[in-house]
């Protein structure tokens, strides 16, 4: 038994004893949904609907009569000792001790993992940086949150992949090759003028001085081409396992990281423009073939192949995601962007709809500009990357699992101030610290335990206020895993686990675990084992270490 299993019970009970009410009153009209939901004050019970209000307009009735008679038809339930009609027609539900003591027997290893996916196969692509440079800040969030989301995913029943893009193709390679040519022939000339647009970081000259030990002046005199070639070739895949190595200590770990360039290679960027000229959604003007996207609702038209011949970065993209829907035949592909992309959003909807994909099964989640904060003010920690933090930086700062925890305290929707401060302090105040401090001290409590049993269990004696309200939020636990998947929402379930050790703190300041009541205790110990094993589920899932002790 769980709060999310009840929950649909309560619902399809309430509808039957709608259903019962509206015959007996001879009315005729569809059932409305139910919602049933938690109040936001206990002494209104654990459960509660609005449904007479609902029904009031369909009833024509006021909603207190309403709710008396749908209460009348409701079936009774072992777990809810009972039902009250409240304030302006609520229907308020208070639980029986049936129901705690099922919750504190039901938790085991696999509980709140759900079959609600149903196995659909779902691509998240998240961070996807250039591997032009060192990975930034804003990968710092975007990998908290995408990795997190993918494991609640999984835990809600989802076939679940997590692929890097790596964009080595296209202008950016073009401009990150003539800036690491530059860069290399300024060792031996001062003179040679460095590209407007290039890249300015110092990694592009660590990279140039790395080329030039191995080789010399040996690429000074050689055609410039033949340079950039040789040289992207070197510096691109040092750039790749830069990414993956610092990705890697982050804790995220792909499993499946796909290139752009054998989007060309195999023809599926060509395939794709011409399947698009095929279906009458392009047109050529002055030698640019554009995309019809103003046909699928866009406010503008896109470019597929600039006038030179060569396609754009959208027309691979468009490529790459025919390649998730129609090849690799993913049902939902979520793409993590940042906020500079937002723009991007609309266009990709419009190419799915092209060739005929539900754009509904493509999900963006834009997050948005994070800054580190340090004593009140914005921090710069490193200038290495040119102009932003690095992640490699940031992450031998900050303790990583405080980093992945705090980054899922915010939704992605949100701008966010990092605060150093607080992520590298040890005391309640670190939400991450918090957690671990209360899953410490459960295995404490457990550990110095000797004499316990739990063989006879008395689980009814776990009747106070903050035991109910322990196993109550343990009862929670689906419904969050379920609804995190739901409204793809990492952070609703590490909100959860916060809430959870602040309740668990509140129960251990009450009730005495180690107590003379031998029954008691042992109840009390099995309590602590349960919660126990629900923090743990949770660390778990956003890849965070469940300490031993503190």
């Amino acid at each position: 038994m769980n709060l999310l299993i009840l929950i649909e019970k309560l619902k399809s009970d309430i509808s039957k004893a709608v259903a019962k009410s509206r015959d007996f009153l001879s009315l005729d009209f569809a059932l409305p949904d139910v919602n049933v939901e938690i109040p936001a004050q206990s002494i209104h019970g654990e459960l509660s609907t609005n449904i007479s209000m609902v029904c009031a307009k369909l009833f024509k009735k006021p909603p207190v009569e309403i709710a008396k008679l749908i209460v009348s038809n409701l079936p009774s339930s072992e777990y809810v000792s009972r039902c009250e009609v409240a304030g302006h027609g609520f229907i308020n539900f208070f639980l029986s001790q049936k129901f705690f003591s099922d919750v504190v027997f039901c938790v085991d290893s696999n509980y709140g993992k759900l079959d609600y996916g149903e196995g659909k196969r779902v691509l998240v692509e998240f961070v996807s940086s250039n591997p032009t440079g060192p990975m930034h800040m804003g990968n710092a969030r975007l990998g908290a949150l995408g990795d997190s989301l993918s494991e609640v995913l999984k835990y809600a029943g989802y076939d679940v992949c997590k692929e890097f893009y790596i964009n080595d193709a296209g202008n950016q390679i073009k401009k990150f090759s003539e800036s690491l040519a530059s860069r290399y022939l300024q060792i031996f000339d001062s003179d040679e003028k460095f590209p407007e647009d290039g890249y300015h970081g110092d990694d592009i000259k660590d990279l140039a001085f790395q080329f030039e030990k191995i080789h010399g002046d040996s690429f000074v005199r050689k055609d410039r081409s033949d340079l950039e070639a040789r040289i992207c070739a070197f510096a691109l895949p040092k750039n790749i396992w830069r990414i993956k190595s610092n990705l890697e200590s982050y804790k995220i770990f792909y499993d499946s990281w796909f290139h752009e360039s054998d989007l060309y290679e195999s023809g599926e960027v060509d395939e794709t423009i011409q399947k698009m000229k095929d279906l009458g959604e392009t047109y050529t003007k002055d030698g640019t073939l554009w995309f019809r996207a103003t046909d699928f609702g866009c406010q503008k038209d896109e470019v597929l192949v600039r006038s030179n011949g060569i396609p754009t970065y959208f027309a691979a993209d468009i490529a790459y995601h025919v390649n998730k829907f129609l090849k690799r035949k993913y049902d939902i592909c979520i793409d993590f962007l940042g906020a500079d992309h937002h723009g991007h959003i609309p266009r990709m909807r419009a190419s799915m709809k092209c060739f005929g994909i539900d754009d509904s099964r493509l999900i963006f989640i834009v997050s948005q500009f994070v800054r580190l904060m340090r004593n009140g003010k914005v921090d710069s920690m490193s200038k290495r990357s040119g102009k932003s933090e690095t992640l490699e930086d940031f992450i031998k700062l900050v303790d990583v699992d405080c980093a992945r925890f705090i980054f899922n305290m915010q939704d992605a929707n949100s701008t966010m101030d990092f605060d150093i401060d607080l992520a590298v302090k040890n005391d309640s105040s670190n939400p991450s610290y918090y957690v671990k401090y209360a899953y410490a001290r459960i295995k404490s409590i457990l550990g110095k335990m000797s004499n316990v049993s739990f063989d006879k269990l008395n689980l009814d004696l776990l009747c106070s206020e903050s035991e109910k309200n322990l196993i109550f939020a343990l009862s929670e636990f689906p419904l969050e895993v379920k609804e995190s998947a739901r409204l793809l929402d990492s952070t609703r379930i590490v909100r959860y686990v916060v809430k959870l050790a602040s309740i668990f703190h509140k129960f251990y300041n009450s009730e005495k675990v180690n107590c003379e009541d031998l029954s008691l205790r042992n109840a009390r110990c099995f309590l602590c084992s349960k919660t126990l094993i629900v923090m743990k589920s949770v660390l778990d899932i956003i890849k965070v270490d469940a300490p031993e002790h503190m």
